[in-house]
């Protein structure tokens, strides 16, 4: 018996890790997917269906992005009160998302307009 069959009937969850360099939708097993958008092309990845996906969680990062190009995080059309789209287009942008059952829940959403420096120069005194 393969160590997920049994894994699975024991009720555990084995992580797999999916890697992504153009549209595709993350295998319901899949814990964690790693996208890399260097091609100038813009592409989308879809969440598993949410019903299937219940009790999950699901951590997407872009570990290339060359901030010209995005990647769409999108449902499957399936969840309800979905808040929208997420973009991400800088490397390192993540996003950890929680399946209910019935709506995807975003938990935590880290993108490159939240880790871009401040200017430097201060604003002029009035």
């Amino acid at each position: 018996m393969s160590t997920e069959k049994f894994a699975l009937e024991q009720g555990t969850v084995t992580q797999k890790e999916q890697y992504f360099t153009a549209a595709g939708q993350i295998n319901v097993r899949s814990g964690r997917a790693r996208v890399s958008n260097t091609s100038g092309a813009s592409f989308e990845i879809t969440l598993p269906p949410v019903a299937q996906a219940q009790g999950r969680f699901y951590s997407i990062l872009a570990t290339a992005a060359n901030g010209t190009s995005s990647i769409t995080i999108s449902h499957d059309d399936d969840s309800e009160r979905w808040g929208g789209d997420i973009t991400l287009n800088g490397a390192g942008d993540r996003a950890l998302m929680y399946s209910d059952g019935k709506c995807w829940h975003t938990l935590s959403l880290l993108t490159y307009a939240d880790t871009t420096a401040p200017p430097t120069t201060a604003a002029p005194q009035v």
